[in-house]
């Protein structure tokens, strides 16, 4: 039976495409139509999903805040928080505590980080909303968290077998037994190899649902209580779009989470309004430009008819406090990290395949042949980084006469 285990991105048309691709690449079944199917998914999105949405959200910001907003695009985390401290329209003790923390030491607030987002002001107010798209990298960690959850229970009971045959052979009830941290690491170890094997034979059966990122697209509505609650308003009455999920948070991180289900205009109007696109990018993921056009409207013609984003409904001494304090987005991520229910071999050989996956749809080739990673194997990030390179032609040895004489 095969694995029902993907990356399920529910902002792109053709999600179900990416989750049976990757169903099959976690259980090592490639096929060679995999590559160019791939770079067309994230080549066509490219003028679909994020553009539509950001669209219809501009608009409804818009009639949110009452004014044309401006947009500007960021692509690192430092100009990201040096915008949001230009923007600060009054300060707090604790705001101010913060950026002073900030400006001090910057070095402490992850420098460097990529990001894709844009920021939108209005010309009388700072910044009232973010927007965002998740980087390949982060997409591929955050479906082997997903798939870590989903593995979790059935390690921990292949190991439960094993702890259950020793005390048999003690003699001793389950509950009663008493095992060393040394026995146990050894029962871990062997239900690990028990559910690598099964992968190895197609036997592990998941569900799209344990599998699903909602928040590859997000957008973040910065205002007053008034204004946000204004927002949701207008999010659940605006025709076309669906909130199907409402999660408030409160604690380190204080906002309310959004999902909604965003109806894409019509296929007719979509190919209309990239009729004449310059597809010579297309060049540059393996693909003709020439033949883009009509591929493209298929594309539309058969993909599906809504896409999902995240929305979250914030104050800006939250903001604030997410990029500067308490609830430090990059903090959060590496505590999400430590806090995983299991990180072992076959969850990191998930996130190496699925990044070298990501990699291939964005690389000059189309090209699939043996996979890289194996779930079952055992591997080290120099892999993937070799794997990744030659998907741009870049082969080892070349790397290594740089350092080595003639």
């Amino acid at each position: 039976m095969v694995a029902e285990a993907a990356v399920y991105l529910t902002s792109l048309m053709h999600r179900d495409d990416l989750f049976d691709i990757t169903l099959r690449w976690l259980n090592n079944v490639p096929r060679q139509e995999d590559g160019r199917r791939l770079s067309e998914i994230f080549l066509f999105e490219s003028a679909v999903s994020a553009p539509i949405v950001q669209d219809i959200m501009l608009g409804l910001f818009a009639k949110l805040f009452g004014e044309r907003l401006s947009v500007e695009r960021v692509q690192y985390k430092d100009l990201l928080r040096s915008r949001l401290i230009q923007g600060i329209p009054r300060y707090t003790p604790r705001m101010q505590e913060l950026v002073t923390a900030y400006q001090k030491s910057p070095e402490e607030f992850f420098p460097g980080m990529p990001v894709d987002a844009m920021l939108l002001s209005t010309p009388t107010r700072s910044l009232v909303a973010l927007s965002r798209i998740k980087r390949p990298t982060r997409v591929a960690e955050k479906a082997s968290f997903r798939l870590s959850d989903a593995l979790a229970d059935r390690v921990r009971q292949e190991a439960e077998v094993f702890a259950s045959a020793r005390a048999f052979a003690r003699g001793v009830a389950l509950q009663h037994l008493i095992s060393s941290e040394t026995q146990m690491k050894e029962d871990f170890v062997a239900a690990e190899h028990v559910v690598a094997g099964a992968f190895k034979d197609g036997s592990v059966v998941f569900s799209r649902e344990q599998l699903t990122i909602n928040d590859a697209i997000g957008f973040k509505v910065v205002g007053d209580e008034g204004e946000l609650s204004f927002a949701e308003h207008l999010f659940a009455e605006e025709p076309g779009i669906t909130i199907v999920e409402r999660e408030e948070h409160r604690g380190h991180y204080n906002a309310t989470n959004l999902l909604l289900d965003i109806d894409l205009p019509p296929i007719g109007k979509i190919i209309d309004e990239n009729a004449h696109r310059d597809w010579h990018q297309a060049a540059h993921r393996g693909l003709d430009p020439a033949s883009a056009p009509r591929r493209f409207a298929e594309y539309v013609e058969s993909g599906a008819r809504t896409i999902r984003t995240e929305v979250i409904l914030t104050t800006y001494p939250e903001l604030i406090e997410s990029e500067l304090g308490r609830s430090l987005h990059e903090l959060r991520i590496l505590r999400l990290r430590d806090r995983q229910s299991y990180s072992g071999q076959i969850a990191q050989n998930a996130r190496y395949l699925i990044e070298y996956l990501l990699a291939l749809a964005y690389s000059p080739s189309v090209e699939v042949g043996e996979l890289p990673i194996k779930l079952w194997g055992r591997y080290l990030p120099d892999t993937v980084l070799t794997a990744v390179g030659y998907l741009y032609g870049i082969r080892q040895n070349g790397l290594l006469r740089w350092f080595l004489p003639d």
